[in-house]
């Protein structure tokens, strides 16, 4: 009887081991298929950001809408996620012109990515955020130049007077005034950064992402 029992025990011990053996083995497939689907979706987000990047660069916007339909479905969602990823993270305050028609280039390939989301009002208000920030910019370093220009020459004045030299000098040249010039310009950054945080994260729910993880 004790014998029957023992045997029964031991059964029990060696089927429960086996059974541990196939948990561990199938959690094991279980964690290599998805590490499999995770490095696949970083390889789609990858090509994703690539693509944005290189219509950023070439402005090849037949290129860029061909290229994101050749992928399939679930590919498509991926590459689409990281392009918007990529996007996100160049709209920023420029520093010309010229820069505003690249976000002008983010708004026409985010129309494309994230259709019936109001991508174009959304950077037409970009366009004129940006073209008012540009004209304050302007306006801000003129009138600081001209407040400045009296201090500047008494200073032309002392350098004549020491060295008997006239040295004609540019506000730029001067330290204490480009110190002036960058507090007020980090100023006004300041202000017009909250109409960029706005807008980063309009798009990202728009792509259901989390804007910290499209940063």
């Amino acid at each position: 009887m004790n014998l029957e029992k023992h045997k029964n025990i031991a059964y029990l011990y060696n089927m429960s081991r086996i059974k541990s053996a196939l948990e561990i083995a199938l959690e094991r497939t279980a964690d290599i298929k998805s590490d499999a689907t995770a490095g696949k979706k970083r390889e789609w987000n990858n090509s994703g950001k690539k693509l944005a990047s290189d219509f950023l660069s070439d402005n090849d916007f037949a290129f860029f809408k061909k290229t994101i339909n050749i992928y399939k479905k679930d590919e498509r969602e991926n590459v689409i996620e990281g392009a918007v990823k990529l996007f996100i993270t160049r709209i920023q305050l420029p520093s010309d012109e010229a820069e505003i028609s690249k976000t002008m280039q983010i708004g026409q390939a985010l129309e494309l990515l994230l259709p019936h989301k109001n991508m174009n009002e959304l950077f037409q208000m970009l366009n004129q955020v940006f073209l008012q920030y540009i004209a304050s910019k302007e306006q801000l370093e003129a009138t600081l130049t001209q407040q400045y220009l009296p201090k500047l020459r008494q200073k032309q004045n002392e350098i004549a007077k020491h060295t008997g030299q006239q040295i004609e000098l540019t506000p730029m040249q001067d330290p204490e005034f480009v110190q002036a010039l960058n507090r007020h310009l980090d100023s006004l950054k300041e202000q017009y950064n909250h109409a960029i945080k706005e807008a980063k994260n309009r798009i990202a729910n728009a792509a259901e992402l989390e804007i910290d993880d499209a940063e």
